[in-house]
This record gives structure tokens, sequence and C-alpha cells, in this order.
């Protein structure tokens, strides 16, 4: 079989297609297609990294499709469009105050909390651009004369909030990730929550960690271990990193790729489209689904190792409110399967990102799982969703004699528990790819 023809599109942080001629060489390989594939990476900082990423789990999906093992696909041709966007380098190691060990009685070191502000001084047009507006540096620059005087200085504190507040806006907040009390709460209000110490266990990472160490009863668990003023703050920033990313994410789906994939439908509308994202790409592959039009047909979504709320696709997980992209699922928005790999491996999302997203500490001691309010996707799978309910099934292996038995359905979601994948970035697995191409084969 010929390798399926691949193609780029790369987004500005507004949503904007960079290129135009991206668009106009996929509309002209229509043609000769049934099926696009969209893969949209996470959190990258660099073009290479983002192509790496992409170019091995699409050559997976090329085995598979060259193995015969999806018999319903043979008569399909597929191509694949390569998302582009300026996201952010966004791992556990950045994201605990002190960066592993070295923050153990550190308490007065504020060398971690000034990286995380220098960094937010950073806001590229492209990936992998350095680019720092004259107004963001303004703001930055403030929020770090201000570090000296955080110990002592309820004002100092209240300002610091509010500059960072004002880097972002509450256009995406929402209460399955905490950030609608970050726009909400009092200043001193969210000093006190984010100012203790976490505790957290880790899933069976292979190879260990640098942020691994023994609490006092000698469980392995990842600590967030600065305490009082200076670690508030560190979190405080690292929630605005986060919510950035949400953002930027956000925008890019709904006003970005959903432009395109209206654009392509309207030239082909027995096209079938597969949304692939990994990470925060993840969530732009979801809020462009969530941007179409209800009874969307012929759409499929498949989130590996998803950095959102695992209340993202919930109908009222805290009995009032349905998560942020419920509309996915319940106007069929994407009305194919909707697959989502989940382990505990991952502790990026199993254990950064809900140190990242939470503004309360009040459940530590379910941190990170499927109790934690503030879990992710990509640790949990999806929660509160009914059309989850029983149907939640291991990531199959594969083998010559029996590929692995799925039966997935439109208009449900597959938890699949897939342990296979031993960190954030272990995606390119053929496991994964036969997954996706089930469900492109239910559709």
């Amino acid at each position: 079989m010929a390798a399926m023809p691949r193609f780029e599109i790369e987004f500005t942080k507004d949503g904007k297609v960079f290129d135009a001629a991206q668009v106009d060489a996929v509309e002209q390989a229509l043609p000769d297609l049934t099926d696009l594939l969209f893969f949209c990476h996470g959190w990258n900082n660099d073009i290479a990294d983002a192509r790496a990423l992409s170019g091995q789990f699409l050559e997976r999906v090329e085995d598979v499709l060259d193995g015969g093992i999806v018999p319903e696909v043979t008569d399909r041709t597929f191509g694949a469009v390569v998302v582009l966007w300026p996201s952010k380098k966004f791992t556990e190691e950045e994201l605990i105050p002190g960066g592993g060990a070295a923050s153990l009685g550190a308490e007065a070191d504020t060398a971690p909390l000034e990286r995380v502000l220098a960094d937010l001084k950073n806001d590229p047009e492209r990936l992998g651009e350095v680019l720092v507006p004259p107004e963001r540096r303004k703001i930055v620059d403030r929020a770090l004369e201000l570090v000296p005087e955080l110990e002592t200085n309820p004002e100092a504190r209240k300002e610091f909030v509010s500059l960072l507040r004002s880097l972002v806006s509450n256009a995406d907040a929402h209460a399955e990730d905490g950030s609608e009390e970050f726009f909400s709460r009092d200043e001193a209000e969210i000093f006190q929550e984010m100012d203790k110490t976490v505790v957290a266990p880790l899933g069976p990472t292979p190879g260990g960690s640098a942020g691994l160490r023994r609490n006092a009863g000698g469980a392995a668990g990842l600590s967030d271990a600065i305490g009082g003023v200076i670690g508030a703050a560190r979190r405080i920033a690292n929630f605005t990193t986060y919510y950035q990313m949400k953002q930027r994410a956000g925008t890019v789906g709904r006003t970005g790729l959903s432009q395109v994939l209206r654009r392509l439908r309207t030239r082909k509308p027995a096209l079938r489209l597969h949304l692939i994202g990994h990470s925060f790409g993840a969530r732009v592959v979801t809020a462009a689904a969530d941007a179409l039009d209800t009874g969307t047909p012929a759409l499929t979504l498949t989130l590996l190792q998803a950095a959102y709320s695992h209340n993202g696709l919930a109908a009222q997980f805290d009995g009032k409110n349905d998560g942020f992209f419920r509309k996915v699922i319940s106007e069929k928005r994407a009305s194919g399967p909707i697959l989502i790999t989940h382990t505990k491996n991952d502790t990026a999302v199993g254990i950064a990102y809900p140190l990242a997203s939470r503004l309360s500490r009040t459940k530590a001691s379910a941190f990170g799982d499927e109790n934690d309010p503030y879990g992710g996707l990509g640790r949990n799978g999806a929660q509160f969703t009914p059309e989850s309910k029983g149907i939640a099934q291991a990531l199959a292996e594969l083998t010559e004699a029996q590929p692995g038995p799925y039966h997935f359905a439109p208009g449900k979601v597959y938890n699949l528990k897939s342990d296979v994948i031993s960190e954030h970035s272990d995606i390119c697995k053929h496991q994964v790819a036969y997954a996706m191409l089930k469900a492109a084969a239910a559709v």
C-alpha cells in the first residue's frame, strides 16, 4: 500500500491559518481521499518536536493499514494533516516548585517562582518562536518586582494575583478545573488555598522520575514541597501557565481548526474526519468538534493522554454543571466513537496537571485519581459521562492470530486503559493506531 499523503496546517495563537496555501493543498487532494486524519500535538516548544511525534504516530497508522488487520477500511483511502500550533512546554519538572528534590527545605528560595514568571513573558504567534510583547513584559516585570514583598505585604499579594489574571481572559473559565474560582475569588483567599504542600501518590512509572521521593510514611510520591507564600505564588503562576495553554488550545480549535473542517466538508460532504489529539492537543481537537453543527456526521475523536479535565465531557459532574465540552456528545457534534487513552503511568497528566489546575487542596487524599475534582482525562478517562458507562476496556494487544476485539459504536465514549503507554508522550503504539482505525471503521 502506498504511503498516505501527509499535509501540515499551521495556526497562530489567535487561531488563524498561517499559510492559506497549506489548506489549499489539502483541498486539492480531497478527490482521492475517503478519510482524513488530523493529528494535533500537545506541549512542545518547537516544530521539530511536533513533527517527530506526529511522524512516528502516523507511521504506526500506516503499519496497521499495510498489515490489513482492519479489513473494514481496506477499500478506503486515508490522508493525514499535522496540526501545528504555539503550545508551550509543560512538564511535571517545571510545574512542581523547586523542580524536585532541590525544593526540600528551600521555602525562602524565590528562583523557581522567578523562572516561571519570566517564562510567562513569552507569548509567541507561532510554534517555536520567542516573542515578548511590551505590555506583557511590563506586567510580568511588575510581578517580579513584587516577589520580595509577598511574604510581608498583603497588598503586594493582592496586586500579584491581579497582574497574573490580567494576562488571560475569563472566556474559558469553568467549574470543572477551578478556573472559575481563579477569576472570582478574593486574592487573599487564593493565596491562602494555594499555600499548602501536597504529596501525591504515583502510578508505576517505569524507570522512576526526578520528582519521586519518599514521604514520611515511606510511600513513593511526587511532592509539591514548598509551603507558605512563595510556594503559593509559584502555584498561582503555574495555574496562569496552565490556563493560558487551555485558552489557546480552545481558541485554535474553535476559531481555526473547526473552520478548516467546515471548508473541507463543504468541498466533499462524504469525507470522513478523524480528529486525534495528544495532551493539550486533545483540547484543540475537542474544541474544534464542539464548534461544529449539531449532528455532524462521520467524525471520530481519539484523545491520547488528554490534558484536560476528566469532567470535560460529563453530564452534571457536581450535580449541576455539565463539562465544558458536554455538547460534543449530547448534540452529536462528534457523532462517531470517542476514544480516550488513560493510564496511571502518565505523571504529567496524573500529577502535574492537577497540581497546576487546582485552587483547593482540600482533597489531597484523592489527588489526581478519579475522585479528585481536578483530575485529568489522560489519567482517569471520562468521568460522569453516561455514554461511557459499562464499556470501559483495556487497550488491546495486537497479535497475528487475534488483533483485538473492539466493537466501537457511534455516540459512545470508550475509556481505554492504556498501561502499555509508559509516560505522557509514549503514544506512538501500534495498539493505539489499531484502536483509532477501528473507530474510523465504525463511521
